[in-house]
């Protein structure tokens, strides 16, 4: 069933018409007006931090390695509370890759740490773990809104996860008509919608658009929703 939530009102005062695009997860440095970009950024990369945009920093399990995990989550940590990084990640469990298990679950959890002293959301990184991350949420006490980037799961995990104060994030898998991201988008609620491009080959006009017409609703009406939970995730 499609839910439709009405927009707050912005304290911004903008017009519907005014309202930017977010790009909530993207590997690629950017800029666009028309755009608020949040830009994903691994330890080591320190050059792609600089000013006008926002930024994400975590380390990705991808990017585990033993003899190094120490320095990378202290990078992390050092980076997380500075005025341009809104949120750590991404970062989260990949059952599909060959890090070891015990390695990914002490980098998340040192990482979810770091995110709620302070006190900034999470961009998760979830292959094949949606139940672990599930038992992370209601076990460790995790308060700081977490954002699903990629999600691909189904009605019932995406119910779950936003009775747990988390927001799922859609991108290209909306233009995949056998995927379980384009057979649920029609029923999650607004108040908790996110896009990204995170450099699969679709703008962040293509991403909007497309979810405008599957929701039957008007692109710019759209960017109302978003904006809103930007605001309220992100307390900016």
């Amino acid at each position: 069933m499609l839910r439709i939530f009405p927009v707050d009102k912005l304290e911004s005062g903008l017009e519907i018409m005014e309202l930017k695009f977010i790009d909530i997860h993207t590997h690629s440095h950017y800029l666009r007006q028309d755009v608020i970009v949040v830009q994903n950024v691994f330890p080591g990369q320190d050059d792609q931090l600089v000013n006008g945009k926002y930024f994400s920093v975590g380390l990705h399990p991808w990017n585990i390695e033993k003899h190094t995990m120490d320095d990378d989550i202290e990078w992390v940590n050092a980076h997380a509370e500075a005025r341009n990084v809104v949120a750590v990640g991404e970062i989260g469990l990949d059952k599909s890759i060959d890090c070891p298990w015990e390695d990914q679950k002490e980098a998340f959890e040192r990482q979810l740490s770091i995110a709620e002293t302070v006190n900034k959301p999470v961009i998760l990184h979830c292959v094949r773990t949606y139940s672990e991350m599930l038992a992370y949420r209601k076990s460790k006490g995790q308060k700081t809104p977490w954002i699903f980037h990629w999600f691909n799961a189904d009605i019932r995990t995406a119910d779950e996860l936003i009775r747990k104060n988390c927001y799922l994030s859609f991108g290209h898998m909306l233009f995949k008509e056998s995927s379980r991201a384009f057979k649920v988008f029609r029923s999650i609620p607004l108040d908790h919608l996110f896009f990204e491009t995170d450099d699969a080959g679709y703008s962040i006009d293509e991403v909007y658009k497309q979810a405008a017409y599957l929701r039957k609703m008007d692109v710019n009406e759209l960017k109302g929703y978003i904006i809103a939970n930007f605001n309220k995730c992100f307390g900016l």
